[in-house]
Formats: C-alpha cells, sequence, structure tokens
C-alpha cells in the first residue's frame, strides 16, 4: 500500500471509534437543541453561527499535536485493554451529558478500574491469553499493574494542563440565557456552560495486535518489545452553571482550582519515581480532586445571590447578538438600561418607543454589573429601529 492509502486507512480507524462517533453525535444534538430553545423561549436566535463545532474540532488540534509529540518522545505506553475500558467509560459517562467528560474523570476511572480487576478478580486462562497477546500489564503481579498506571497518568496531568490553558486562552463569549423562577417569583436569568471538545492523541501501543488486524499497519522495534502507533480520540468536556458570578469570573475561579490540581498531580507523579503505587493515588487525586472543583463552583454559586435577577430599575440585559448595535454599544449580560433616548425607562414598552423618536440614532445610560454608570451611543438602521440585537429580562415569558 502506499503511504496516502495507509494515512487514510488510520484516518478511519480513527473516526469509526466509538468516542469520536458519539462525541460527534452528542455535538449535533446539543446544538440543535440551542437553536430549538432559542426559537421557543427568545423567539430569536441569539447565535446564528454553530460556534460549537469550530470548538469541538478546533480547541484540540495544537494541545494534541503538542500532548502526541510528548507522548512517543516520552515513550508512554497504553495498553489495548486500557483503551477498551477508556471507550467503555467515556460512553457510560455521556449519560450524565458533558459534566465528567474530562480525561481526570474518564483516564482515571478506566485505569482504576482495570487496576481493581486485575488485583480482585481470577483470569481464566482464555482472558489471560487475550491479556498476554495485548501486552497487558494489569493481569500480572502487583508491581506491573501499578507500573502499568504511571504512563495513563502521565497523559491524563498532560491533558489537565493543556486543559487550563486551552480555556485560559479560548474565547467563550457566547451565552445563552435560561430562565427559572425563584421562590418569591421572580424571574431570573442563568447560563449553562458546556465546554466540549475533541483531542486528537497519538498513543504507542505494545505489541503487534494491530499487525494482526491490519498486515500494513507500522510497527517498530527497541530490544525484542515491538510497538504501535494509534491515533485516540479523546473528549474533553465539563458542564456547569452560572447564575451568581459573571461566565468570565467563574471560569477564572474553577481554572484556579484545577491550577492546585495539577500542581499536586505533578507532586504526585514525582513521588511515583520513589514508590510506583503513587500512580495509583495519583489518578484517585485526579478524579475526587475534578469532582471537588465542580462542587466547589456550585458552592460558590449557592451563597452567592442572583447577579441576573430584575433590577430595582431600568432593563436587565440577558442576551446580546454578535454584531449588533447594542454589540457596538459594548452592553454586556447583566448590563442594566436606565435611559433611552433621554427617556426613563420602566417597561420594554419604553425601550422601544424610545427608539421611534430617533430612527438612525440611539443614545443609551447603562449601569454596569459592578455599579458603574456610562452613558454609550450608536447609530442604528432607519428599516429596524427597535431592534437593538439584544434581549431583556423584563420581556421573558417562560415557556413549559
Amino acid at each position: 500500500m502506499t503511504i496516502v492509502q495507509n494515512a487514510l486507512l488510520a484516518l478511519l480507524l480513527y473516526i469509526v471509534q466509538p468516542t469520536f462517533i458519539i462525541g460527534v453525535l452528542l455535538l449535533f444534538l446539543s446544538v440543535n437543541r440551542r437553536f430549538a430553545y432559542s426559537r421557543r423561549q427568545l423567539r430569536t436566535s441569539i447565535y446564528k453561527e454553530r460556534y460549537e463545532y469550530k470548538r469541538f474540532f478546533l480547541w484540540g488540534i495544537i494541545p494534541g499535536l503538542l500532548l502526541s509529540i510528548v507522548s512517543v518522545i516520552a515513550g508512554l505506553p497504553v495498553t489495548i485493554d486500557w483503551l477498551i475500558a477508556y471507550q467503555i467509560v467515556t460512553l457510560l459517562l455521556l449519560g450524565f451529558g458533558f459534566r465528567f467528560i474530562h480525561p481526570i474523570f474518564t483516564f482515571s476511572l478506566s485505569a482504576l478500574g482495570l487496576l481493581a480487576l486485575g488485583q480482585f478478580i481470577s483470569y481464566s486462562e482464555p482472558v489471560t491469553t487475550v491479556l498476554n497477546i495485548w501486552n497487558s500489564p494489569f493481569a500480572g503481579d502487583e508491581l506491573v499493574s501499578f507500573q502499568g498506571l504511571r504512563p495513563i497518568f502521565v497523559l491524563a496531568v498532560l491533558v489537565l494542563l493543556s486543559t487550563i490553558l486551552t480555556l485560559h486562552l479560548g474565547k467563550m463569549t457566547q451565552f445563552t440565557p435560561r430562565f427559572l423562577k425563584t421562590k418569591r417569583g421572580k424571574l431570573v436569568a442563568r447560563y449553562r456552560m458546556t465546554p466540549f471538545w475533541l483531542l486528537p492523541l497519538l498513543v504507542i501501543v505494545p505489541g503487534e495486535t494491530f499487525t494482526q488486524l491490519f498486515d500494513w499497519w507500522p510497527v517498530f522495534t527497541i530490544g525484542s518489545q515491538s510497538y504501535s502507533f494509534l491515533l485516540v480520540p479523546v473528549l474533553l468536556g465539563f458542564r456547569y452553571t452560572v447564575q451568581a458570578q459573571m461566565p468570565t469570573q467563574a471560569k477564572n475561579m474553577m481554572l484556579k482550582d484545577f491550577i492546585y490540581l495539577g500542581a499536586i498531580s505533578v507532586l504526585l507523579f514525582a513521588l511515583t519515581f520513589w514508590q510506583i503505587e503513587f500512580a495509583a493515588a495519583g489518578l484517585f487525586v485526579l478524579l475526587v480532586g475534578g469532582i471537588a472543583v465542580l462542587y466547589r463552583h456550585r458552592l460558590r454559586e449557592r451563597k452567592w445571590n442572583f447577579r441576573f435577577g430584575p433590577a430595582e430599575e431600568g432593563l436587565r440585559v440577558v442576551a446580546v447578538k454578535p454584531n449588533s448595535p447594542a454589540e457596538k454599544m459594548s452592553l454586556e449580560i447583566g448590563d442594566v438600561i436606565l435611559e433611552a433616548n433621554q427617556t426613563q425607562l420602566t417597561s420594554v414598552d419604553d425601550l422601544t418607543e424610545s427608539l421611534f423618536l430617533n430612527r438612525t440614532y440611539c443614545k443609551l445610560k447603562i449601569k454596569r454589573i459592578d455599579g458603574e454608570l456610562v452613558m454609550t451611543e450608536t447609530s442604528i438602521y432607519e428599516d429596524d429601529a427597535h431592534d437593538l440585537g439584544l434581549v431583556v429580562l423584563e420581556e421573558i415569558e417562560v415557556v413549559k
């Protein structure tokens, strides 16, 4: 076969893996669900662009390339039984939506699960034979089992560090409000954040299992051990709700917690060179620590007041359309519009009437979320003078 044919077949094997197929399907459903919700609840699509697709396929390219290089150069072998376990665990956790689809959960659970099987289950002869063919370290003695955890632990830590950098640099400026009523019957807005992306990771797999299935599969040998390469679609995702903090503030607080978790994990990795059992401890810390980070975020949201509730005066902005007059005037979610064209606002009708006073120009007095008063202005289109491209809380009626 030619190099091009081999590359195409390797790519085909990449996209037919369950995590890739189910990940793309979940992405498609989430995008359609957002559009349906916007049409039903907001009577308009705030974001007509399907930005989730760009985020899903592009966010992980550079980190995936860098981590693949590190994986190959450092020689971090993973076995077929772990790859299968990872696919199964990921598909099971997808039942919870995007909440636990990060490798700190999926890598850790799959590796610790295999370790438990290797320690407490007596394998029959056929199973042991298969595991030996796969070069699995999990069915051997205790030392070998813990030794097999280290590469997975390292990969999980590297993916966590890349996640921190990706979320820090990545733009998450698309906020679609969801609404609920408080116990006092007041309508408030909240935002469900679901960063979800794909990281292509090239891993080293010991043994010649792939060549038994595909004779063209490239294999290299170090000493007496043979190795193959496999491109694995790694899904990364979280889900958290923001209603008491600004979305950027909430993200930064979570990233700070993840940095602490990453630092602890790096320390535990260093200890694996002293006692290999720290690899299992590190995976457990990643698993529990990830849950703790999400729980700490939830506690912060519970302790603080609703930030996107009705304003004492004026109209609360809960969504701003891209490339709209509202965006040109630097309106943001959480802002309160106090005046429009020198007309004090107490209802949405007041805003509409004030805009018709001047069909080509708009001047607003707004109160920022921190209390700062700002005057902002822009020209608007005469044929659509009443549409600034924003959604205010006071015009929403919850549709069940």
